[in-house]
């Protein structure tokens, strides 16, 4: 492009840019997004790990003859509400029943079962006979799912029946010290570099970059097309032509909103820097985890640089359906494939975090609209763990195949972008047919 035409380009770019940021509400989401994204994440963990602050009502209803109620109940007592010497669980009776009692069960069943939907029971155990041979005898009866209780209980039946079977298997050993010889041990996993990043924390990282990145293309993506939609509408779209040519007003507008998203994610980067650099003088510290992923130069750089090809191709897209539609209802049909695109590395992200170096994996990260988020989260996984990096091999050899691949494809879809938009901005009525729209790249 000429100077003249630059400039042209660079005042429409100004005008988008300008038209987004001076809103109330960018400035207000540059704030409120991180602190919606941080519940997201955070707010689930702490609420499933939340401890009771009230006693909970439990009964047993024991048809065996080894006496695993009475044990159970009394392993119970070891748990104390947190700060004080409460129990955390009341036992509201232990029910002997036969085995061939069945009516007399039915009734103490039924019974208990409408207190726990009274709310006067908050749970109840049923131990059939034989249960140190079959697991399904037994079986708890709540209608809540506290992980952290179920837990507990799973513990502590596992003890009183493996205690059992020992008694049972007549070994010449105290129960306590087979116990502890057989005790479950926790699997300390670390990479190449012998340290360790929880999988947790990885993945959760993973899905954090990869919804910012989801969040700013679709957000901004759809605010491009509306613009075109609106002005095509208002034949403003018209006036614009008489002073600019459709690929100016195009990449304008792509670049002018680019550049508000790039605004908003700078701000983020500025904040996490600010964070990051607080952390060494206050009591303010991130895990170290934490820090080598968030603070790692190659998951950044590659984030920026899939944030900015992923950005142009699919905003590129946005402004193609803007233009050859006549409302946000037309849109729609046009939108959901976008969609469903980005967030398909979200839906398969737990299989791809588990094994990022799987054939089918690496063959879709090569894929240039699944290359911004599906490589992006391979190398959240595999970044860390490098202990050395090259061009020609290992990640950085595969992420910069990757992002070469959406640049080219990018580019593409500008240039037949750019020819459909052309004619499309200036057609209303009848939206165009695929024959149609054919015709206008090839005009």
């Amino acid at each position: 492009m000429g100077e003249r035409a630059v400039s042209k380009f660079l005042v429409i770019l100004k005008r988008e840019y300008a038209e987004v940021v001076k809103k109330k509400s960018f400035v207000i989401m540059i704030f409120l997004t991180p602190v919606l994204m941080a519940g997201f994440m955070i707010l689930p963990a702490m609420l499933a790990g939340r401890e009771v602050s009230v006693g909970e009502n439990i009964a047993v209803i024991d048809r065996g003859e080894l006496g695993i109620g009475e044990q159970f109940v009394q392993s119970l007592t070891q748990y104390k509400l947190k700060g004080t010497d409460e129990p955390a669980y009341i036992t509201r009776g232990i029910f002997n029943i036969s085995p061939n009692d069945e009516q007399r069960f039915r009734q103490v069943y039924d019974s208990l079962a409408q207190a726990v939907t009274d709310k006067d029971l908050k749970y109840f155990l049923v131990v059939e006979p034989a249960p140190h041979i079959t697991d399904t005898n037994l079986y708890l009866v709540t209608n809540s799912n506290n992980f952290r209780t179920i837990a507990r209980f799973e513990s502590r039946l596992s003890d009183i029946l493996s205690s059992y079977r020992l008694r049972m298997s007549e070994v010449n050993l105290p129960v306590d010290s087979v116990l502890a010889l057989t005790e479950r041990i926790d699997l300390t996993l670390k990479d190449t570099k012998g340290e360790s990043i929880p999988f947790m924390v990885k993945y959760f990282a993973a899905l954090i970059f990869v919804m910012i990145m989801y969040m700013m293309i679709i957000t901004y993506g759809a605010t491009l097309m509306r613009s075109v939609i609106e002005e095509k509408g208002s034949r403003i779209i018209e006036v614009l032509i008489s002073s600019v040519t459709p690929f100016q007003l195009m990449l304008g507008k792509v670049f002018g909103l680019g550049a508000a998203a790039f605004t908003q994610v700078g701000v983020w980067v500025a904040i996490g820097v600010m964070i990051f650099l607080a952390g060494g003088s206050t009591t303010l510290e991130l895990e170290p985890a934490v820090e080598r992923i968030v603070f790692n130069p190659v998951i950044v750089t590659f984030f920026i640089l899939f944030f900015v090809s992923g950005y142009v191709l699919y905003s590129t897209l946005f402004a193609l359906i803007g233009s050859i539609v006549n409302s946000d209802k037309e849109a729609q049909h046009f939108i959901f494939p976008i969609t469903i695109t980005l967030i398909i590395p979200v839906m398969i992200g737990i299989a791809v975090v588990q094994d990022p170096y799987a054939t089918w994996v690496l063959v879709l990260s090569y894929i240039p609209f699944l290359s911004p988020t599906m490589m992006l989260m391979r190398v959240i996984f595999l970044a860390p763990t490098a202990t050395s990096y090259s061009f020609f091999s290992g990640i950085l050899a595969e992420a910069t195949l990757a992002f070469l691949l959406v640049v080219v494809t990018a580019l593409l879809v500008v240039w037949i972008t750019a020819r459909i938009f052309r004619v499309g901005i200036l057609m209303y009525g009848k939206r165009p047919n695929l024959p149609e729209i054919i015709r206008w790249v090839r005009y």
